[in-house]
C-alpha cells in the first residue's frame, strides 16, 4: 500500500471518529463543538487527518546500524562503501568474499581481499570466510567432497585459527539465478557431509554460519535435522529466513534456540532485491513489508522474536554501493523499525549482531 494511500486510509478513520458521533446525536455533539470553542477544535481535526504516515507508523529510527550481511569483490571501491556506511550511521559490516565471477566490472574477490579491508579500516569490517565459491557448483561435492573441496575445508580451519575470521559463509544451497552463467542457479543438499563438517568446524570456532536457502519445504525440514544434530552452531538463515512465511519461521526459531535470521536485501525498494520479490516468488516465500509498512504478522514475528533477527543491505555486486542505492536500503531499514518497540529496533539494528557474530571482542583480537 502506498503512502498515500496510508494516509488517506488513517484520515478516513479520523474524519469517522469526528462526523459519525454528530450524525447520531446532533444536538449533543453541537452543544460538544460549542463547548470546546468549535475553530480550535476542527482545526485540530484537519491537522490529525493530515498528518504524513511516518507519523502514523512511527519515527524512523535514529540508532547506528551494523550491516551484518556484506560481500566483497575486487571491484569493489572501499572508499565508497565507507562513505556509504558513514552518511548512513551504519558503524560496522561483515564482508563475506564472493568469488563467483561477475563481469570485467565486477571482478570475483578472496579471503585476502576482505583481510586487507578489514586492517585498513579496523573496527568497521570484519571478514567472514567465504563460501560463494565456483568449486561449490554441483550437489555432488556437498555429499562425497571432492580434493579441491577438501582443501577448501582445511584452510577455512586455518583462517578460522588465525582469529582473524567472525564466520563463515555465505553457503549457497538453493539459489535462484538473476542473471546467466554456470552459478547462477544452485541447488545443493543443506543436510550433507560438507555442510556437517563445516557445522563441526563452526562449532569449535565458535563462530556463526551464514546460509542462502531459498524456503523449499523438503529443504526446511532437511536445514531442521541440522540444526538439532548441531546445537552449539549458531545458523544465520538469510534473507528472512529464505523468504519464508511468517508462520514457518516462528516454527523453526521457536524449535531451534540456535537459529537466526538476517533481513538481507528484503527492504521493498529499487527495481532488484529479495525484498520485491525478485528474481521470482513461489508459493511458500513471502514479503516482510510494503512500501515502507510491515506486513502485521511479520511484526508480530519481530515482537515475538526480538533477539534473532538482524539487518543487512545485501550489496553484492560492486555498482550496488553507489551513495544512493546504500542509502535507500537503509533509510528503509530505519522506517521499519520505527514501528518496532524501541527496545526491538535497537537490538535488530545492532545487538543482536554483536551478539551473534561476536563483535564485542574485535577489538582485542
Amino acid at each position: 500500500m502506498s503512502d498515500s494511500r496510508w494516509c488517506g486510509r488513517a484520515a478516513s478513520v479520523v474524519a469517522s471518529l469526528i462526523i459519525a458521533p454528530a450524525r447520531r446525536t446532533p444536538r449533543r455533539w453541537a452543544a460538544t463543538i460549542s463547548n470546546m470553542r468549535c475553530a480550535k477544535f476542527w482545526l485540530l481535526a484537519s491537522a490529525l487527518t493530515l498528518l504524513p504516515c511516518t507519523a502514523l507508523l512511527g519515527q524512523p529510527y535514529q540508532g547506528p546500524i551494523i550491516d551484518a550481511h556484506g560481500h566483497l569483490g575486487a571491484s569493489f571501491d572501499w572508499k565508497v562503501m565507507v562513505e556509504g556506511m558513514d552518511s548512513n550511521n551504519v558503524t560496522q559490516r561483515t564482508v563475506m568474499a564472493r568469488y563467483y565471477p561477475g563481469g570485467p566490472r565486477d571482478l570475483p574477490g578472496s579471503d585476502e581481499d576482505a583481510l586487507r579491508l578489514a586492517e585498513r579500516y579496523p573496527g568497521k569490517f570484519f571478514p567472514l570466510v567465504g563460501m560463494q565459491q565456483p568449486l561449490l557448483t554441483g550437489s555432488h561435492n556437498w555429499q562425497s567432497p571432492e580434493r579441491e573441496v577438501e582443501r577448501l575445508i582445511e584452510e577455512a580451519e586455518r583462517k578460522l585459527a588465525s582469529g582473524k575470521f567472525f564466520g563463515i559463509g555465505e553457503f549457497i544451497v538453493r539459489h535462484w539465478s538473476y542473471s546467466s552463467g554456470p552459478h547462477a542457479e544452485q541447488e545443493n543438499p543443506i543436510y550433507s557431509t560438507f555442510m556437517r563438517r563445516m557445522s563441526a568446524i563452526a562449532a569449535r570456532f565458535d563462530v556463526p554460519m551464514v546460509v542462502h536457502m531459498e524456503g523449499y519445504p523438503v529443504l526446511v525440514d532437511d536445514f531442521s535435522r541440522l540444526l538439532a544434530e548441531y546445537p552449539n552452531v549458531r545458523f544465520v538463515w538469510a534473507h528472512s529466513c529464505g523468504r519464508s512465511k511468517a508462520s514457518v519461521i516462528r516454527g523453526m526459531l521457536a524449535r531451534h534456540p540456535n537459529l537466526f535470521c538476517d533481513l538481507a536485501g528484503m527492504t521493498n525498494v529499487g527495481t532488484t532485491g529479495y525484498g520485491i520479490g525478485w528474481p521470482r516468488m513461489e508459493q511458500f516465500t513471502a514479503l516482510i513489508e510494503q512500501d515502507g509498512v510491515l506486513f502485521p504478522d511479520i511484526k508480530a514475528l519481530y515482537e515475538e522474536f526480538p533477539n534473532r533477527f538482524m539487518l543487512g543491505m545485501d550489496v553484492a555486486h560492486a555498482s550496488g554501493n553507489a551513495l544512493n542505492n546504500y542509502s535507500r536500503r537503509v533509510n528503509r531499514f530505519r522506517d521499519l523499525l520505527g514501528q518496532l518497540k524501541p527496545e526491538t529496533a535497537k537490538k535488530f539494528a545492532e545487538t543482536n549482531a554483536i551478539r551473534v557474530f561476536r563483535l564485542s571482542s574485535a577489538v582485542t583480537r
